[in-house]
């Protein structure tokens, strides 16, 4: 059988979690996962000779382990090392809303006594800090920090091992204890990762320092970021890219003694610019996700219903871009990242290995005919935040994996950089821009909140800019330091993770710390250079825009043709209802992008349908979109028809209504509108119309809907819009407020 090679390559990363350079950490993430993931991720290969990986460490979080060995703490740590006499009712709350935060089933329930603790305080309806004695808070702390140590660790620690076994009345030493072996991980991370490099077992690639998105930094001219409308389209930071990678560069020959050859890209996000980049900067290769070179060679993968490639061919092989500065490209399998992250974990580590295993080998038989000679299955994805949904941390799972593996003669794992110096790479003349999700930079972009945080990002480039040429002659030291110490908080505030967390659809435990640390950052910038800091800056960004609507900038009396060259013009000026994707959309939502407008007689709506919804693909749903209709003066108002999933209802669905139009979304079939009359105990009746319209071509359909048939006249109306499959409500457009319209 023709040999199958596989590039592992592991992602790890972290944001900076500092409010300036030289302070402590406002989070843990670092620390717990340096003694959870990262080192037994790469000692797991010991047991395997034959077993090769590729691993990515971002320059800021190697940073921020190195800070942990010069000394700095984070919030956590500095309670948790406290004297028993020291706690105070402050630390008390925290530790009650800090200390519980990991998975129940696959790490509390390990602990008896840790689970009787949780269950007491998730028992709690409020926080009540008398509930609990002063060792059992700190009994809290010790094993919560336990559960992030891999359990790998326990036969190379004399102590750790009676330290998980005793479960209670920990002491000052206890913790001090598992604080330095804590310290000795992080430790060996740095050293026998790059020793494990210098014996060719491991290929280790870097990112942009900070973890920027490149392409956000060159333009927003992008067409694929789109609601565009209040940001700087003149924002251009690209020596601001250029110096992300000089600083990752330095940081990596650093600690690895040597050159970087693979790059990968924060949140694989590219766009040409970027990749010439990065090959005018000494990279070989980068690595993509697949959705990117199905942009590029303008080819879906089709797959079965068990998720196999109907034709592996065009996905295995690796690429060279061909330009003034060529580069090597892997484009990685969606399909197994998806699984790893988001599938393996609910089953047994025997099946879900199996299962891996036998897909690997389905592709591998769909290639024996292939003229190729050296195919490459690319699986790359984040190696840290997944292991927490399997048991034991993924241990036995990848154990059994590269068992496997490793005994297939027929499948070898490569180092990236060996492979692509000892193969004959396909030819691309160009590449498309976008990220691994949805193939575009929503997730970073486009929403109001993460529009705000741009402008933000772009007004304070702007102010030092000016520092720097009011001052431009100074090269004294002070001056110069300034500047310096400035420019690092601008790099720091060009992370993905501020604009990831900001706005829908992503949120977490600690949005208001994001927050308040990517406005500290820009802060920070004024402060160093002796500037008044702005007042916006002060106020949370999160509560400062909340609004997912943009209105209409004039009207609009579109030809509903549905074709999308005369679209962009015809919709031009029309307003949008933000509808944000996260990274299960792309497979799960209905409705891509929603526009809306207005002339004097009709309200027009357009919307975008999601091709790859397995919603239209699959027959047995029935798919609707309605809008529902509230006006002062009629004289009947009843209830949303429609059922909800569950008891968490939309507000604005508790509202009463008097007209409803609705149709049924198919692929094969034009709609038909359908109009609904409120009538009097909350009843509905079906309703005729004359003068609306709808009509569909592909994924877009556009209606307008006649004021004349609203029975609305001179006067101000509102609405809102549904996603409905069988009858069961799915989605609210907007979530949060009516639409408003005055005649």
């Amino acid at each position: 059988m023709k040999k199958l090679n596989i590039a592992f390559i592991w992602h790890f990363h972290q944001p900076n979690y500092q409010d300036n350079y030289d302070g402590d950490f406002y989070l843990p993430w670092v620390r717990l996962h340096a003694s959870k993931d990262y080192l037994d991720m790469l000692k797991r290969i010991d047991k395997f000779s034959n077993i090769k990986l590729n691993f990515n460490f971002s320059p800021v979080l190697l940073s921020a382990l190195q800070k942990y060995l010069e000394g700095k703490k984070d919030l956590h740590l500095e309670i948790f090392l406290k004297d028993e006499n020291e706690l105070t009712q402050k630390d008390k709350i925290f530790i009650l809303n800090n200390y519980f935060d990991l998975n129940y089933k696959n790490m509390v329930l390990k602990r008896p006594y840790f689970t009787e603790l949780y269950n007491k305080r998730i028992q709690a309806e409020e926080i009540n800090t008398d509930i609990f004695s002063i060792q059992e808070y700190f009994d809290i702390m010790t094993n919560f920090t336990l559960l992030w140590i891999d359990e790998t660790f326990l036969s190379e620690y004399k102590n750790l091992k009676s330290l998980f076994e005793k479960e209670k009345n920990y002491t000052k030493e206890d913790r001090l204890e598992i604080y330095q072996i804590q310290l000795d991980i992080i430790k060996r991370i740095l050293e026998e990762y790059k020793n494990y490099q210098d014996e060719k077992k491991i290929e280790i690639l870097t990112s942009p320092y900070y973890h920027p998105i490149l392409p956000l930094l060159f333009d927003f001219k992008n067409k694929e970021i789109k609601n565009q409308e209040n940001l700087d389209v003149n924002f251009s930071r690209q020596k601001d890219a250029q110096e992300q990678i000089i600083q990752a560069k330095e940081k990596y020959f650093e600690i690895f003694k040597t050159n970087p050859k693979g790059m990968w890209l924060s949140e694989q996000c590219v766009c040409p610019k970027t990749l010439n980049l990065i090959s005018k900067m000494g990279f070989n290769w980068t690595v993509l996700d697949e959705g990117i070179l199905s942009k590029t060679i303008k080819k879906e993968f089709i797959r079965d219903f068990e998720g196999n490639l109907e034709n592996p061919l065009s996905l295995n092989v690796n690429y060279e871009l061909k330009s003034k500065n060529p580069i090597n490209i892997l484009f990685a399998d969606a399909f197994f990242a998806n699984l790893l992250n988001f599938a393996y974990g609910n089953y047994d580590y025997k099946i879900a290995a199996n299962d891996m295993y036998d897909k690997i080998k389905t592709i591998q038989a769909k290639l024996q005919t292939s003229p190729v000679e050296n195919h490459i299955l690319t699986i790359a994805l984040d190696g840290e935040n997944c292991w927490e949904t399997y048991q034991n941390d993924g241990n036995e799972f990848l154990d059994t994996l590269y068992e496997l593996i490793s005994n297939d003669k027929t499948l070898e794992t490569v180092l990236v950089n060996d492979f692509i110096e000892q193969s004959k790479p396909q030819e691309l003349d160009t590449i498309k821009s976008g990220s691994w999700i949805n193939r575009n930079f929503d997730l970073w972009i486009g929403e109001p909140t993460k529009n705000a945080a741009w402008l933000y990002l772009s007004s304070v480039c702007k102010d030092f800019e000016d520092f720097k040429k009011k001052y431009s002659k100074k090269t004294d030291k002070e001056t110069l330091e300034k500047i310096k110490k400035a420019y690092r908080e601008i790099l720091i505030s060009q992370g993905s993770d501020w604009y990831w967390w900001y706005g829908e659809p992503n949120e977490s435990k600690s949005d208001g710390i994001f927050d308040y640390l990517f406005r500290r950052h820009l802060m920070n910038v004024y402060e160093f250079l002796g500037l008044k800091v702005p007042d916006y800056l002060k106020i949370p960004l999160s509560t400062a825009q909340t609004n997912l609507l943009a209105k209409p900038k004039k009207n609009i009396s579109p030809s509903l043709s549905c074709e999308i060259e005369k679209d962009t013009k015809e919709w031009e000026n029309s307003g949008y209802i933000f509808t944000p994707d996260s990274p299960t959309s792309n497979i799960s939502r209905l409705i891509k992008n929603i526009n809306f407008g207005y002339d004097d007689e009709n309200l027009y709506l357009r919307f975008e349908l999601n091709k790859n919804s397995f919603k239209l693909k699959k027959q047995d749903f029935e798919n609707q979109i309605a809008i529902y209709f509230t006006s002062n003066n009629q004289t009947n108002f009843s209830s949303v028809r429609f059922i909800n999933k569950n008891d968490n209802v939309y507000p604005i669905v508790k509202n009463k209504f008097n007209k409803e139009v609705r149709f049924v979304v198919k692929q094969d079939s034009l709609p038909k509108l359908y109009f609904v009359q409120a009538l009097e105990r909350n009843l509905w009746a079906q309703g005729a119309y004359k003068n609306s319209k709808i009509n569909q071509k592909d994924e877009i359909i556009e209606l307008k809907i006649s004021f004349s048939d609203l029975d609305i006249k001179n006067e101000e109306f509102s609405y809102f819009i549904m996603e409905i499959t069988n009858e069961v409500i799915n989605e609210v457009y907007p979530k949060d407020t009516l639409i408003s319209h005055k005649i």
